[in-house]
């Protein structure tokens, strides 16, 4: 199981890479600008789209196939995708709350203030993984495409609607801040019913 996740990471090496310097720049962008809330979202979403670029690099490779002679199981190879995405995921909110901690104590405002939208953003990405997952397994990463594309406009096309229909959700921080640890329990177990939704589907997928 280590196994496979180390060969997630090296294989992905120079892509993580590629990742880490654009999240750099716009953490930088962040820094000097007035929009760090929106820069931790991005972050984290964009550090979430990695495990896409995995599902794309193993089709192209032939990775999918031959893991499947491996001594592994395929529940395995499933679990793997899942902490990879996590993995990534958690660095990128990590890193982000550390540098709004930096610049709010640089500020001289509580170290913790807007942290929330950290946790928040990580919510939200782990139910767009939920559902982007068993696609990628369902049909893979090339097929996929459109289907992403679709995924992606969802939440655009609800705030078109709610604006254009006059509709308003207002919420404090602090209600926000104390929604979060039952948003954090639900989304675990969507996550937990995804990755077994994902593993019947490739545990039948033929190759």
């Amino acid at each position: 199981m280590s196994g496979l996740i180390k060969n997630e990471f090296f294989t992905m090496r120079r892509v993580i890479l590629l990742y880490a310097g654009v999240l750099l720049v716009y953490q930088l962008l962040g820094v000097f600008g007035t929009q760090m809330a929106g820069v931790q979202i991005f972050s984290v979403f964009f550090c979430t789209m990695l495990v896409i670029s995995s599902f794309s690099y193993g089709e192209k490779s032939g990775w999918n196939v031959y893991v499947n002679v491996l001594p592994v199981s395929r529940g395995q190879i499933v679990l793997c995708k899942y902490l990879f995405a996590m993995i990534c995921m958690a660095v990128a909110a990590a890193f982000g709350l550390l540098v709004q901690c930096v610049l709010n104590g640089r500020n001289g405002i509580p170290v913790f203030q807007d942290a929330w939208v950290t946790g928040a953003a990580v919510i939200v990405a782990g139910l767009f993984l939920s559902v982007v997952l068993p696609v990628l397994f369902k049909v893979g990463a090339e097929k996929s495409r459109v289907i992403l594309v679709l995924l992606f406009l969802i939440p655009f096309a609800v705030v078109l609607i709610m604006e254009k229909t006059g509709v308003r959700i207002s919420l404090s921080p602090e209600r926000l801040l104390s929604l979060l640890p039952a948003a954090g329990l639900g989304t675990s177990a969507v996550v937990l019913l995804s990755c077994v939704v994902s593993m019947g589907i490739y545990g039948r997928k033929e190759f």
